[in-house]
């Protein structure tokens, strides 16, 4: 992805303010695009209702439909911009994320973007909402915003891991940082580019494996390295890989950047530090109720989050 010439914007229809569109938005500042309003629609308590016929159903959906339309409409007038060609889409479907996922294959936008909001650890771990779905299944880069705006000050953040053996294999750190590259440069941010390495987790695996066979090869142990000289060289490599990664989209030095520590403490510091608008990760599709790093960290960071798949994946859902 270079540039970002199509956008599907997921509208909340119960809220006034339209965060992700007001987003969209500012990637039209220079450059024509095409915005697609989609409203993802889908009441229960209507379904379930015992007083309505099979047509008198039908018909409420249409209503609804038709008045969420009108909605859109609204949006569109009231930000209407010559370099901007909008769609819309109603749909009335569940589950919403499979809804959305439906209309990206159709569509087949750069990018996605969509209001994020806060759920409580239990409800969150035990109905997995559609926030996290599209997390793990979006195929494309998906950017799930939160309430807070981008100023001239802010910039965009890469996160990679040059050592992780899925990243190799399928070139997720270079689709992270080249999709880094085409978000910052439609928003006129810098680029950052963000490795965080653990030594924690060096130290428990040092002192748990037998220091031969596949280890020797790796870490070159001999009796006369000790575990922190093993540490020591292992942060070289990670430096090496790093700046190598990143030497096509961020060259500047200045603006690479290794840290040490838990990344889920480490981690929101330094993207306070760096002013961070937008941070630029990977996922891959996961089971499980807990999820990923990813998954976490939408909570516990205060920027926007952009969700980056590897290359060749497929939403899981179809």
């Amino acid at each position: 992805m270079q540039t970002i010439k199509k956008i599907l914007v997921d509208i909340d229809p119960d809220k006034q303010e339209q965060l992700a569109l007001s987003k969209a938005l500012q990637f039209a500042k220079n450059k024509p695009i095409t915005i697609k309003l989609l409203s993802c629609l889908y009441y229960p308590s209507v379904v379930a209702s015992n007083l309505l016929s099979v047509k008198q159903l039908k018909k409420a959906q249409a209503e609804i439909i038709k008045i969420n339309q009108k909605k859109l409409d609204k949006l569109i007038s009231q930000h209407s911009q010559s370099n901007v060609t909008f769609e819309t889409e109603v749909v009335w479907y569940s589950p919403i994320y499979l809804a959305i996922l439906k209309v990206v294959d159709n569509f087949k936008p750069d990018l996605v973007i969509k209001a994020t909001h806060q759920h409580t650890v239990i409800a969150r771990r035990l109905f997995t909402p559609t926030d996290w779905y599209l997390l793990k299944a979006c195929p494309v880069p998906i950017l799930l915003v939160k309430n807070h705006k981008w100023t001239k000050n802010t910039s965009v953040v890469a996160a990679i891991d040059p050592e992780h053996n899925l990243s190799e294999k399928s070139e997720l750190d270079k689709s992270i940082l080249k999709t880094g590259f085409a978000i910052s440069s439609g928003l006129e941010m810098p680029l950052h580019a963000l490795h965080c390495f653990d030594p924690s987790y060096w130290d428990i695996l040092l002192e748990a494996v037998d220091k031969s066979g596949m280890w020797a090869d790796v870490f070159s142990y001999d009796q006369q390295q000790n575990e922190p000289m093993v540490l020591e060289k292992l942060r070289n490599q990670h430096n090496v890989k790093f700046a190598e990664e990143c030497s096509e989209y961020v060259p500047n030095s200045a603006n690479q950047h290794i840290i040490s520590g838990d990344i889920d403490d480490v981690l929101p510091k330094t993207l306070d530090q760096l002013k961070a608008g937008i941070l630029v990760l990977g996922t891959t599709y996961r089971t499980g109720l807990l999820g990923s790093t990813a998954q976490r960290l939408i909570e516990t960071v205060g920027c926007d989050l952009l969700a980056v798949k590897p290359k060749g994946f497929e939403a899981p859902f179809h």
